[in-house]
């Protein structure tokens, strides 16, 4: 067992689950990540420089400012937004369905695999810290990712975090996805553990209420992502970053 301190209250847990995005990673590399699907997507399509830059706010960023934008796709888990880049192709640009999304699906796939990981990933604060601890500490890590299982392994090696997470579990792998508690409850058996031996932490709504329904204590909402503190009420605890989680063995 390992000890957590947060908020002044200790608890004794085996297992940690954590978020990606938001959470162990900043987004930042997504604005770069989301303005090379459009160049791609548009260089497919034969588009032009005005139809590029509209498929790019489409995605959620400004192409020339770098600035992302409310309600962008940028901020939705890769299976939503394959879907919803394949509509917008669809109704935009009169493909069918179908071609659509198997070409959605093929870009995605190669800038997944061509994008520079080592050098554009950034922790967030105390992030790898904490992982450190909570391995010397003999706890065991799972991450909880709306992004694909592949996509996650790949970003945790290019931060050299292959050691110190013992399971991913991501979209690709459930049949639903957060808040549905699926996801969740798969880290805990890919882990060996229970639930109530587990702590999530997240950086959305929907991560607590995943957490809260696989039966997981406590569930920490973290302010260095997506979620505001009124959403995040629901959390069990709400820390401004991971450095205000302590471990010890």
């Amino acid at each position: 067992m390992v000890s957590l301190e947060v908020d002044g209250v200790v608890y004794r847990r085996r297992g940690f689950l954590f978020d990606k995005d938001g959470t162990l990673i900043s987004f930042s590399h997504w604005v770069r990540v989301m303005v090379e699907r459009a160049h791609r997507l548009a260089q497919a399509l034969g588009l032009s420089r005005a139809e590029e830059k509209e498929l790019s706010m489409m995605l959620g960023v400004d192409p020339e400012t770098l600035e992302t934008l409310p309600r962008g796709i940028i901020y939705a888990p890769r299976r939503d937004a394959e879907f919803l880049t394949a509509e917008y192709l669809g109704k935009r640009f009169g493909l069918p369905l179908h071609q659509a999304r198997d070409l959605v699906e093929r870009v995605f796939a190669e800038v997944d695999a061509d994008f520079p990981w080592e050098g554009a990933l950034e922790p967030t604060p105390g992030a790898t810290e904490l992982l450190e601890e909570i391995k010397r500490a003999g706890g065991m890590v799972a991450v909880v990712t709306h992004d694909s299982a592949a996509a996650a392994a790949r970003h945790l090696r290019s931060l050299g975090w292959e050691e110190l997470v013992d399971a991913v579990v991501g979209l690709d792998i459930c049949s639903q996805g957060k808040p549905h508690p699926e996801p969740v409850l798969r880290a805990c058996e890919l882990l060996g553990i229970t639930p109530r031996e587990a702590v999530m932490v997240g950086d959305t709504r929907a991560d607590i209420l995943a957490g809260k329904a696989a039966g997981c204590h406590p569930n920490i909402g973290v302010l260095t992502g997506l979620g505001q503190s009124e959403e995040l009420r629901v959390a069990d605890h709400l820390i401004p970053h991971l450095k205000a989680l302590k471990i010890e063995g």
